[in-house]
């Protein structure tokens, strides 16, 4: 039997006042209620000990069951938590999984449920998509590309303007560098560079925005940093302007570091050891859900490219016109002089004439700069050159500046 179908509370508290009252006897009450004698002395007895509000429904749920995640447990999750406030349950279960791996613990799920019984769990907000690998072909391997970008600037609690310069392996996510810098400067930027080369060795290509100090708005698009990178046999990638999701991985990870950048430390000195602490936590600590929950440190290996104590020469081939760029950033071609960069002043570049369309192709080492316009005697992009050679021919001083 059931309460009638009025207010449920209303029903039970008129069904107690006529029992104490005392009028009928609890097997006609019940009778009159439709209830049984068992829900009838329930019901009464709930009032005697709590008052009215004893006579709301509890929850049925038991308050122990053989699947309870022991309390030693859950204190470990709490504590994991308050230590990595960032991290989700995924990356906590991980990273306790892998330093007990002998205890039950529970799954992510039920690890997230705990958290959020204790107030551990913030609005999630819509995760940024990492997508999209630009024109060039993944990184398969530790070193195969590195990725690098100045995140952007904010104050130490001093005063001091901090731009942190990142640099991070794209295969397996290793943090090489998160370096509190003053500027984009190359004189700022080139010293952690040339630590991380003799540190790790060098990667195959190294792959950045076209913002300084990795790119200039010349034809060539050089840079003195990009220059070393040339000369050390790195091939350079640069995203399409307007495309952050080309080096996507590393946009992200600036996401995961944003909260550096909200929280300055006093000085530049406790911002760099701040910096640091972060990136021994994110290399060695942290799981990576792209890894299997494993951390970068455990897949980063050094490369097997050594840094050379000297760069190497440029190898050219014997049919290749070569030639010196001037202090000017120009080069002596058919009579005449085809500027290039200021950035080459010294170097030796060399043309090379394409079997497609006969143009002169210019190369820095391995690097293209643009194709010689002949009739304008100017250096172009590949893209907005002319489509065969015009006006003058081809350089026939055999090389001689």
């Amino acid at each position: 039997m059931v309460w009638r179908e009025t207010d449920i509370m209303d029903e039970r508290l008129r069904f107690v006042v006529e029992c104490l009252a005392g009028d009928e006897t609890m097997t006609q009450l019940c009778a009159d209620f439709g209830v049984s004698r068992k829900i009838g002395y329930k019901w009464l007895g709930r009032y005697r000990e709590f008052g009215p509000e004893g006579l709301h429904d509890r929850p049925r749920a038991p308050l122990n069951h053989g699947r309870a995640t022991a309390v030693d447990l859950v204190e470990r999750i709490v504590a994991a938590k308050e230590a990595h406030p960032l991290w989700g349950p995924k990356k906590i279960m991980a990273r306790l999984e892998r330093s007990a791996p002998e205890l039950a613990w529970p799954s992510a799920s039920t690890a997230g449920a705990i958290l959020e019984r204790h107030g551990l769990v913030g609005r999630r907000r819509a995760r940024w998509k990492a997508a999209g690998n630009g024109p060039w072909p993944p990184a398969e391997e530790p070193n195969a590309v590195w990725t690098g970008d100045h995140k952007g600037w904010f104050r130490t609690r001093d005063g001091w303007r901090c731009e942190p310069l990142t640099v991070m392996d794209a295969s397996c996510r290793y943090l090489l560098a998160l370096e509190a810098t003053g500027s984009t400067a190359d004189e700022e930027t080139w010293p952690v560079f040339e630590r991380l080369f003799w540190e790790h060795g060098l990667p195959d290509r190294f792959r950045s925005d076209n913002g300084s100090p990795f790119a200039s708005a010349g034809v060539t698009g050089l840079t003195p940093l990009s220059v070393r990178f040339i000369k050390l046999g790195i091939t350079l990638e640069r995203i399409a302007p307007g495309k952050p999701q080309q080096n996507g991985r590393h946009e992200r990870f600036h996401l995961t570091m944003l909260p550096l950048a909200k929280a300055p430390e006093a000085d530049r000195t406790a911002q760099g050891q701040a910096f640091e602490a972060f990136r021994r936590n994110y290399n060695e600590e942290r799981p990576h859900e792209a890894l299997a929950m494993d951390t970068p440190a455990q897949h980063y290996r050094p490369s097997s490219r050594a840094m050379p104590a000297t760069p190497p020469e440029p190898d050219y081939p014997a049919e290749a016109a070569v030639r010196s760029v001037r202090h000017n950033g120009e080069i002596r071609w058919n009579g005449g002089f085809v500027y290039v960069s200021k950035t080459l002043a010294g170097e030796a570049v060399a043309a090379t004439e394409t079997e497609e369309d006969g143009q002169w192709a210019l190369n820095f080492h391995a690097h293209p700069l643009g194709i010689l316009d002949t009739r304008r005697m100017k250096l172009v992009r590949r893209s907005a050159a002319p489509t065969k050679p015009l006006g003058a021919a081809a350089d026939t001083t055999g090389g001689k500046l």
